[in-house]
């Protein structure tokens, strides 16, 4: 018997194995037949069409790699994703889901056959390619809700959290203002505002971060102005945070874009910080800002441990380069932000259509390049 008239003729059966499998998960434990058996009837009707269908080893291939045609609707997979997410599915528990209903359909086939010919393996082939499929869906869908619900539980965090912040800052400035208060006072006030303050800087990371996932990139707004003037006050800032550090500081005069004010000078802010944190305190950073053609290029070096060729791939990815690093290295991170100014460095960079790249040698140090047309477009 083919493999798909056997599903056909015994889906009642398959469906209460999965049915009970599916019982036997925490989150499911009272769950009802209908919620138990969720999708499962639609990915084996759509299985069983494939497999009486002609395919060409192309799209073979394709499957077994879970690449699906295109389609407008929802497949069952994929509104199976998101009714078990809803419910509070794990991935693991997604997946064993489908390891159970593979192992189901080809036990009792299995039981069925006596001796297979060549149609019965290709049939079971088959079989995997559309699971696998399937499956591919399933979690791409399910990894992409969490992705844009945790994305979104940040973006309200971040929102709420700021009035608050507002107002101890305020009422902090206040209380700094009042010469009645004896210096020890002003001097804990001080350093309040110093903690607020970068406590702010990490919420709007956490905004940027949040909306660059949700919304296809940080928002930009360009309009024409002289670079020049704005690096040097972006550098004499950070002069002044880190009096103990050399600076070797070369800017081109007259260099006019059509960029995001702000949002430039916050990545050269973030640049010129990361820079400082991992060069040697006693190596100076050099930073370059010249044109070349209808191109501005920043360059930013310092003289500190060389960086793996591997950990450059994964530089401007927060969660993978948060990974890889040592506790005592995340510690120390995690004292002063997230680590996620080349993030949101690399984002700005990207939505002024220029691009950014990393080179670490032993004899050039580490240099961040950065390459932006001078008439920038803000990205769709």
């Amino acid at each position: 018997m083919r493999l798909s008239t056997f599903i056909i003729e015994n889906i009642e059966v398959i469906l209460q194995e999965w049915e009970d499998f599916a019982g036997t998960l925490d989150v499911l434990n009272n769950a009802n037949k209908a919620q138990l058996r969720d999708h499962a009837k639609a990915m084996l009707a759509v299985i069983c069409i494939d497999l009486d269908s002609a395919q060409s080893v192309q799209q073979s291939i394709a499957k077994s790699q879970g690449k699906a045609p295109d389609a407008e609707d929802d497949t069952a997979a994929e509104s199976h994703a998101a009714d078990r997410l809803q419910a509070g599915f794990t991935v693991e528990e997604l997946t064993a889901e489908y390891r159970a209903l593979r192992a189901s359909v080809l036990r009792l086939w299995q039981g069925s056959v006596q001796t297979a010919n060549q149609d019965d393996i290709r049939d079971v082939i088959r079989f995997n390619e559309a699971i696998d499929q399937s499956l591919t869906e399933a979690v791409a869908r399910f990894s992409t809700m969490l992705r844009d619900s945790q994305n979104v539980f940040l973006a309200i965090l971040g929102h709420d959290v700021r009035n608050p912040l507002g107002a101890i800052i305020m009422g902090t400035q206040l209380i700094m203002h009042d010469t009645t208060l004896p210096p020890r006072h002003l001097k804990v006030a001080a350093q309040v505002l110093r903690s607020t303050q970068r406590v702010t800087d990490i919420v709007a990371d956490l905004l940027d971060y949040s909306t660059s996932h949700l919304g296809g990139g940080i928002p930009v707004t360009p309009s024409a102005y002289d670079l020049s003037p704005e690096c040097r006050s972006v550098i004499q800032e950070m002069k002044l945070f880190h009096p103990e550090r050399t600076f070797r500081i070369d800017v081109e005069d007259d260099i006019h874009v059509v960029w995001d004010r702000a949002r430039i000078s916050q990545a050269l802010s973030n640049l010129i910080a990361n820079a400082i944190q991992h060069g040697r305190p006693t190596s100076p950073v050099w930073v370059t800002v010249n044109r070349h053609e209808d191109r501005v290029v920043l360059t930013l070096q310092n003289e500190g441990d060389i960086i793996p060729r591997g950990t450059l791939r994964t530089m401007f990815d927060p969660a993978k380069s948060f990974a890889i690093k040592t506790p005592s290295e995340r510690s120390a991170s995690q004292t002063s932000n997230l680590g996620l100014g080349l993030y949101i460095t690399h984002e700005i960079v990207l939505a002024h259509g220029g691009e950014i790249r990393v080179t670490s040698t032993e004899r050039e140090g580490t240099t961040i390049t950065v390459s932006i047309p001078a008439a920038a477009k803000a990205a769709p």
